[in-house]
């Protein structure tokens, strides 16, 4: 007779848990937008919560899911068995092939909900490939400083009230401006007329500006920075200054100085900050000093270059060419401190300022996305898995923001950065306890008064509820 083997006691993370099914159960998030996606798959949408909790707190690599967490935990997210590791690629495949439909229902929740703010910050981001093999990848301007590396272009619309609206997915080496019109199509699908979308100068372009308002859209943009573009905007600030007929605006402790002006087929917003020319011009003069240094040590060295050719080696001899007067810094412009922004608005400069500098939020979703919830480097390699990657780490992000929008309604909350917020969400703990002679029972642990904030009463559902009977 052999003797029955005693089950080791399991811990693992019960945050992300209650967060993916806190969503769920106050929306049906997941099984409305992903309605007749999983076709014959077992355990389709249950694959996909494993997939958004892992995001939400260890995030290991596929490969590494059925080593990290116990069987226990793909049972509390109604994992019928336990998952063979292929079984975790096919609903990424199949997230990847249906993403339109997908990214279409979620629009349209969003929507249903009164989620769509009209005013759209969009903005535009990459993240690169550990992998050669992908088409969807390629190389282009890396904004992760990795042009050694293949990437693919994201862009994101988000409301100002934090909760995002679209996704684009593009080939690395596709520009702003193409990804922006791309954008502009998708958004047209749940945006109401005379929406705003907020962008910055790199999608900035008279083609751009006149889909927007084909469209039925008003654009806020931001104008390139160059000499040519400016120097109109800063005489005619210059010269309403001396008039006395400028608006004093405060934001932040800083002061603008603003004026608005007409032009054929908008109106153009010029602004001057002290605080901003101050920072800037230190910032350019500490440049331009590292450049002295750096001049200074390469000619105490005086190391001749030296470059192939046909005919033999080329020696580059350095000369000295010396200066009557001190150098000028070659950094500064004269636009330092000075902002022009574009728009088809008709408002007050204070107004569109403000309205402008709410972009951060889809700077601070993007830096979620990617530093949060960790979605680079990508790992996967087929083009459909990559899709369906790059999906579920932002509607891990959208359920973020999902909870924090409405716990800040209700009790206020305490922690926003996503690094931190995972780690409450990692140490709420729930043990699986296997009693020698007895059956087993769950007992949950680390629930801190941040959690409190965003779950309240929710994680009662977790309790152990056969734990009064058993003293």
């Amino acid at each position: 007779m052999s003797i029955p083997q005693i089950m080791k006691n399991k811990s693992y993370p019960l945050g992300s848990i209650v967060m993916v099914e806190q969503v769920e159960k106050d929306f049906g998030l997941l099984s409305e937008i992903f309605a007749e996606i999983g076709g014959k798959d077992k355990d389709f949408l249950e694959i996909v919560k494993v997939h958004l909790c892992n995001k939400l707190s260890f995030n290991v690599s596929i490969r590494q899911i059925l080593d990290t967490y116990p069987h226990e935990f793909f049972q509390r997210l109604g994992v019928r068995e336990v998952p063979a590791q292929r079984t975790f690629y096919r609903p990424l495949e199949r997230i990847g092939k249906h993403f339109p439909l997908i990214h279409y229902n979620l629009m349209h929740f969003l929507k249903k909900h009164k989620f769509v703010s009209e005013e759209q910050i969009v903005d535009f981001t990459s993240t690169y490939f550990e992998g050669e093999k992908v088409q969807i990848a390629e190389k282009g301007f890396s904004r992760d400083y990795r042009p050694d590396r293949k990437q693919i272009n994201l862009g994101i619309s988000t409301g100002i009230n934090d909760i995002p609206t679209a996704l684009t997915i593009h080939k690395g080496n596709t520009n702003d401006k193409r990804m922006f019109r791309a954008m502009v199509k998708v958004v047209s699908v749940v945006l109401p007329k005379n929406s705003v979308l907020i962008y910055d100068a790199g999608a900035n372009t008279k083609a751009n500006r006149k889909l927007v308002r084909t469209q039925g859209y008003h654009y806020l943009t931001r104008m390139e920075k160059k000499v040519a573009k400016y120097r109109d905007g800063i005489k005619a600030l210059l010269a309403h200054c001396q008039e006395g007929k400028v608006e004093h605006i405060v934001i932040n402790a800083r002061n603008y100085f603003a004026i608005k002006l007409k032009r054929e087929e908008d109106f153009e917003y010029i602004y001057f900050c002290p605080e901003l020319y101050e920072e800037q011009v230190k910032k350019k003069q500490n440049k331009f000093r590292k450049a002295i240094e750096k001049g200074d040590k390469l000619l105490r060295k005086r190391k001749f270059e030296r470059l192939p050719s046909h005919e033999g080696w080329v020696t580059l001899i350095p000369s000295l060419q010396k200066t009557l007067v001190p150098i000028e810094n070659p950094y500064l412009t004269g636009m330092e401190g000075y902002l022009i922004l574009q728009s088809s608005l008709d408002a007050e400069p204070g107004e569109i300022l403000r309205l402008f500098k709410a972009r951060d939020k889809a700077e601070k979703f993007i830096r979620m996305l990617k530093e949060g919830i960790e979605l680079r480097p990508l790992r996967v390699w087929t083009e459909h898995m990559v899709i369906g990657m790059v999906f579920i780490a932002y509607l891990a992000n959208l359920i973020i923001n999902l909870t924090l929008h409405f716990a800040e309604k209700t009790q206020g909350v305490m922690v926003k950065n996503v690094k931190n917020l995972k780690k409450f969400l990692i140490n709420l703990t729930e043990t699986v306890i296997y009693p020698p002679n007895g059956f087993r029972f769950r007992v949950i642990s680390n629930f801190t008064e941040p959690l409190k904030a965003l779950f309240g009463d929710f994680i009662k559902r977790f309790e152990d509820k056969t734990l009064p009977l058993r003293w």
